[in-house]
């Protein structure tokens, strides 16, 4: 018994003129799909190129002098942020070039064409939509970059300054004793010291004062 469901058949109508116009419509717009899609992508490589070495090149101008005023925990949060906002404004640009230059290695065959894709024009636009979706996911990375880099800017102009370390401490010796650390105050007939591990200064009268030393460390 033959399986008639099987078998090819005519179409109910033949195409109109308006159906052989889309069928052109639609090859030309296969056909311009993958220039069109890495132009864009081209442009965008090049945006990306010129943002990349804008942004190094200050970071590593004014990169060192914007973060050695900073504590070390703001230091390294902002060296974090601006770093990986760096480091994700290559990877967007990676993406970009591979949209716009293609990553496919190796010889096509029309045979290779015909048993993955089943035409030429098929073929076509799946290389543009693989380019598409992989300036899209250069478009999502540059946009995390450009957060990064916003917060790492702002973390520049918010962050705490670092403490200024004394320039030295100071011992006194009183009373057959010495007393050392940070000079608080020399006024008042005192000389008054902060010593480390005490809630209090230490307040050493003047006249007992015996011997006073500049030192780098107690």
């Amino acid at each position: 018994m033959t399986n008639t469901s099987l078998r090819p058949r005519l179409p109910e109508r033949p195409p109109t003129p308006t159906d052989l116009t889309e069928r052109d419509r639609f090859a030309a717009l296969a056909e311009a799909s993958l220039p069109t899609v890495r132009a864009s992508a081209e442009a965008w490589r090049n945006g990306l190129a010129a943002f990349v070495t804008l942004v190094t090149t200050g970071v590593v101008i004014k990169g060192r002098d914007t973060t050695a005023q900073l504590t070390l925990g703001w230091r390294i949060a902002v060296t974090l942020l601006i770093g990986g906002g760096i480091a994700f404004c290559l990877a967007g640009l990676w993406q970009a070039l591979a949209a716009q230059a293609g990553t496919h290695e190796g010889t096509v065959t029309l045979a290779d064409i015909h048993r993955r894709h089943a035409s030429v024009a098929a073929y076509q636009i799946a290389l543009a939509d693989a380019a598409a979706a992989r300036l899209r996911r250069g478009r999502a990375i540059v946009a995390v970059a450009l957060v990064c880099l916003l917060l790492g800017i702002v973390a520049t102009w918010w962050a705490p300054e670092a403490g200024q370390d004394p320039a030295a401490y100071v011992t006194v010796t009183h009373d057959g004793t010495s007393a050392c650390g940070t000079l608080v105050s020399a006024d008042g007939g005192s000389v008054r010291i902060r010593v480390a591990g005490t809630a209090e200064a230490v307040v050493v009268p003047m006249k007992k004062v015996t011997d006073l030393r500049v030192v780098s460390r107690c």
